[in-house]
């Protein structure tokens, strides 16, 4: 039981860990963002974004 508990909080603790880099975003200029903040990108700002980087 108390292995059972002891790996228990190992794995819990690992995956409070690792949550925040898994929903981190890049900040490369492969993919659009949300320009407006209402959780999903547009086809206006996926238009914008290869607008914005089409010349660098």
């Amino acid at each position: 039981m108390k292995r059972f508990l002891m790996a228990s909080l190992f794995l819990m603790m690992s995956a409070a860990a690792i949550a925040p880099s898994a929903s981190a975003q890049g900040r490369d200029h492969s993919s659009a963002m949300d320009r407006n903040g209402d959780g999903v990108v547009s086809v206006q700002e996926v238009r914008l974004h290869y607008l914005d980087y089409s010349s660098n």
